[in-house]
């Protein structure tokens, strides 16, 4: 597929999700906000006691959020930013068909990285049923170079560890101040409330 081609794709990709996700998103930010805001040049990121979420700059359809109190929040340095992101990358290469529901991973390494795959690494593997997906990956990791935004949406028994159950999602924002913002939802229990569970409403991650 030529570059233009990609380009007409993302623009159909970028609808849709505008389409079928903005007023859950609306309802989301409204729901969250006011609260503390942190952004770098690729991502802002709402934190209140209401709950959290953030969203690209230039790709406001890149939107994670979820509404409660069971998230958590810290600022590491960079060696830890570091060995975050190479531990996860090593649990992508373990994820198997027993271990693994869904294992998705997105690096962003530069500000326009999400428009190129030299900016960007994406690592896909789900298995539902007898559907078997991926997995499937575009670009690649960059080995002891923290990237400007990563994120895990996980249902494997391997991410047990870092969300005290198998499944959830994490961030990570680069480059705020001296030190990195990690974002944890574990999804389990009361203390987030995952939309897709309401009647009329979803989690959007």
């Amino acid at each position: 597929m030529d570059e233009s081609n990609e380009q007409f794709q993302l623009a159909l990709l970028r609808a849709e999700a505008r389409r079928k996700y903005q007023v859950l998103i609306n309802y989301i930010k409204q729901q969250v906000e006011p609260g503390y805001e942190y952004a770098n040049e690729l991502v802002r990121v709402v934190l209140s006691e209401r709950g959290c979420y953030y969203e690209f700059v230039d790709l406001p359809e890149e939107f994670s959020g979820a509404l409660g109190s069971g998230f958590t929040h810290e600022f590491i340095g960079s060696a830890d930013a570091l060995a975050l992101a190479d531990r996860i990358h090593r649990m992508s290469q373990a994820c198997t068909e027993q271990n693994t529901r869904e294992f998705s991973l997105l690096a962003v390494y530069e500000r326009q990285g999400l428009f190129s795959r030299e900016g960007t690494y994406i690592y896909h593997r789900a298995h539902r049923g007898d559907e078997d997906i991926g997995p499937l990956t575009v670009g690649c990791p960059r080995e002891q170079t923290l990237p400007l935004f990563l994120k895990l949406k996980a249902d494997c028994d391997l991410v047990a560890p870092l969300f005290g159950v198998p499944r959830g999602v994490m961030f990570l924002v680069a480059n705020l101040s001296d030190q990195h913002l990690l974002v944890t939802i574990p999804q389990a229990g009361s203390g987030v409330t995952d939309l897709a569970q309401a009647p009329s409403s979803e989690m959007v991650n």
